[in-house]
C-alpha cells in the first residue's frame, strides 16, 4: 500500500471515511490478491497466478490482460461468478508489526476526508461498527493469508515456480507482468524431502490449483468482448482453451 493511514483514536481525529457504493476502486487492477480460503472457488472463475511482491510472493487472481484494466469491473460492478474477499474489505487491511496485526486504511484511496461528513472511524475510543466489521473480516483471513505466502515462498525456494511462457503470452495477448504458475515436471522430480516440505507448508494445493486455473483465461477473452476498455482480445483466444493504541491483535 503506498499511502497507509494507521488506524488509532489520535490519527483517525477528525477523520472520517466513506465506503465504497461499488467496486470501481478496483476497475484499474490487474490482479486481485487472494488467499488460500477462497482457492477453489476462485480456481473456478477466473486464471491464478503467483506474482512476487517486495521479499515475498503473492496468490493473484488474473483479471485482464493487459496493465490498468480489470475486465471483471464494468459500471462499477463485478461480473464475476466468485467475488474476491478483498473487494468487501478494501480500503482497509492488515500488516505485521512485531507479531501484532495493525489495522491500515489506504489513504490514496480516495475514500476520506479530514472532516465529520462521512462516517467516523471511531465512536469515542470505540471502533465504529462498520469498521469492526470489517477488521473481522481481515483477522479471520489473516491465519490463510499467512499461509498462502509461506506456500508461495517454499515453491519458490524448491525451484518450482516459473513465468507463463511465452507461448501462452502471445497466444493470448497478456501483457501483465511478474505471473507465474508451476513447473510440473520439475515438481514432479523432486528429491523426495523437498516433496514432503511442500506437502507440510500446504504448498500442494496451491501448485495444483495455479495450473489447473489456467483454461480459465478464456474468460478474459470473453470480458474483453464485452468490457473492452482500450483492449482488442485475439480473435482466436478462446480456441486455445477448449474444453495511541493501534488498532492490532495478536497472531495465533
Amino acid at each position: 500500500m503506498s499511502n497507509p493511514l494507521i488506524v488509532s483514536p489520535k490519527t483517525c481525529q477528525g477523520v472520517s471515511w466513506f465506503p465504497p457504493v461499488d467496486v470501481s476502486f478496483a476497475a484499474h487492477k490487474a490482479l486481485i490478491p487472494l488467499h488460500a480460503g477462497e482457492l477453489a472457488k476462485a480456481a473456478a472463475t477466473m486464471p491464478l497466478a503467483a506474482t512476487p511482491l517486495g521479499r515475498s510472493w503473492q496468490l493473484v487472481g488474473v483479471c485482464s490482460l493487459m496493465p490498468d484494466h480489470n475486465l471483471f469491473v464494468k459500471e462499477g460492478q463485478w461480473l464475476g461468478h466468485y467475488r474476491p474477499q478483498w473487494l468487501s474489505t478494501y480500503p482497509f487491511s492488515l500488516i505485521r508489526m512485531r507479531e501484532r496485526g495493525v489495522l491500515i486504511f489506504e489513504q490514496d484511496s480516495g475514500l476520506w476526508e479530514a472532516s465529520d461528513s462521512g462516517t467516523p472511524f471511531f465512536n469515542d475510543q470505540a471502533l465504529h461498527p462498520k469498521v469492526t466489521e470489517i477488521l473481522e473480516v481481515l483477522k479471520a483471513s489473516s491465519g490463510p493469508q499467512q499461509a498462502t505466502e509461506k506456500a508461495l515462498i517454499a515453491l519458490q525456494r524448491a525451484g518450482v515456480l516459473i513465468p507463463w511462457p511465452e507461448q501462452l503470452r502471445a497466444a493470448v495477448g497478456v501483457s501483465v507482468p511478474n505471473l507465474y504458475m508451476v513447473d510440473e515436471l520439475a515438481l514432479s522430480q523432486l528429491a523426495e524431502e523437498v516433496f514432503l516440505t511442500l506437502r507440510t507448508a500446504q504448498a500442494l494445493p496451491i501448485a495444483y490449483a495455479l495450473n489447473l486455473s489456467l483454461p480459465q483465461t478464456h474468460l478474459l477473452s470473453r470480458l474483453a468482448r464485452v468490457n473492452p476498455g482500450s483492449f482488442t482480445a485475439p480473435e482466436n483466444l478462446d480456441s486455445l482453451f477448449e474444453g495511541d493504541e493501534d488498532v492490532s491483535f495478536n497472531f495465533d
